[in-house]
């Protein structure tokens, strides 16, 4: 079986080594002059220390410009509600944690725009979960795509890097909550209700209605758009967490990668970034240390083949002293997810890339020395 080429700069000194990830690793030769090119990374929750660092975020921009691009970096509004959840509070948030337009040399979009829904229907061929998936508009335009993740765990994925940077970080709210949720609905909790009435004014399928200053939730009505997610100031309306199941996330993840990579074709390319890795995503308020050392930064066309050799050297890797892999007594050599979540098959999650068909599991690792 023929491998993917998968590039990687190791933790040392990796600065000046960056130019030659982006050129060896083919980005450079693919961007074409004045191609709009989308960079999608995660500008951190407020409170996480340990996102991507803006430094690593400004390189490629410039690289890309060098390349005859015209780049800007984004992201989508999240699901709960934190720091990220509408376009206003992510784009404080990003500022704050030091992405901004002057800073970065190119323009910061949320993607999905002001309520996360705004975005462009694919249609898949076949599919695990649901059929179609709404890429978030912004990013729908854009002539190519570089997916500039942050390596990490997560408990539903297990492993979080380009796959999930893209599928997840490229959907509006209504994908979002069809990954998420088995029934792909909100729930609703009058207690919390203030009846502002805003869900009712923006239910597009008429499953929100007030009568006797009470608001009443008619499920069989919702077409799980999630835009009433947005708008409640109350957390009334929320994603049913409890109805969250790890495989069930794995099999929407493989979906949304799909679509997105529908519209780009070979116009993409995955940078994963290997510092301060930690056991959870970048979407806590807090961080924790990191579950090994810093690994460097990998590169390829393939985002499959970049995130299992970016999971292959974590596993490799020592435990970082004082983190809850080594507490958990799992060191170099070892599978690090399974002990930190043992509900999440992590073999599991490699077959169903394998399945997708856009990506190959079996590598062949190149270090730029």
């Amino acid at each position: 079986m023929q491998k993917s080429k998968v590039f990687h700069i190791p933790a040392v000194k990796p600065w000046k080594k960056i130019d030659r990830l982006f050129s060896q690793s083919g980005i450079k030769d693919t961007i074409k002059d004045e191609d709009i090119v989308a960079v999608k990374l995660h500008f951190g929750e407020l409170g996480n220390t340990r996102y991507i660092r803006p430094i690593f975020a400004r390189k490629i921009v410039d690289l890309v410009k060098e390349a005859g691009g015209r780049p800007f970096l984004t992201d989508t509004t999240t699901l709960y509600k934190r720091a990220r959840h509408n376009l206003f509070d992510y784009l404080d948030a990003a500022a704050k944690n030091g992405f901004t337009t002057e800073s970065m040399g190119c323009p910061i979009l949320i993607a999905d725009g002001l309520h996360g829904t705004n975005g462009k229907w694919i249609e898949l061929d076949s599919f695990n979960k649901f059929k179609r998936v709404k890429v978030a508009q912004s990013i729908y335009e854009a002539d190519f795509l570089i997916s500039l993740a942050h390596i990490t765990f997560h408990p539903e994925t297990g492993f979080a890097g380009s796959v999930k940077n893209v599928a997840m970080g490229c959907a509006t709210k209504e994908t979002k909550l069809a990954m998420h949720s088995s029934e792909a609905k909100p729930a609703y909790n009058k207690e919390k209700c203030t009846l502002c009435l805003r869900c009712v004014k923006i239910c597009p399928g008429a499953a929100f209605y007030e009568k006797t200053k009470q608001v009443y939730y008619q499920k069989e009505k919702c077409i799980g758009c999630g835009e009433c997610i947005s708008v409640c100031p109350s957390e009334a309306i929320k994603v049913p967490w409890a109805s969250v199941l790890a495989f069930d996330v794995q099999k929407g993840i493989m979906d949304g990668f799909k679509g997105v990579t529908h519209i780009f074709g070979e116009k993409m390319a995955f940078i994963n970034i290997g510092f301060d890795i930690t056991s959870h995503c970048d979407c806590p308020g807090e961080s924790e240390l990191p579950v090994v050392p810093d690994i460097g930064i990998l590169a390829s066309s393939d985002a499959i083949a970049c995130d299992k050799a970016s999971y292959d050297l974590v596993t490799q890797a020592v435990a970082y002293p004082g983190s809850e892999v080594q507490q958990k007594g799992i060191d170099k050599d070892e599978d690090k997810i399974e002990p930190v979540y043992p509900d999440v098959d992590i073999s599991r999650y490699w077959s169903l890339c394998k399945e997708a068909g856009l990506g190959n599991v079996h590598y062949e690792l190149e270090v730029i020395s």
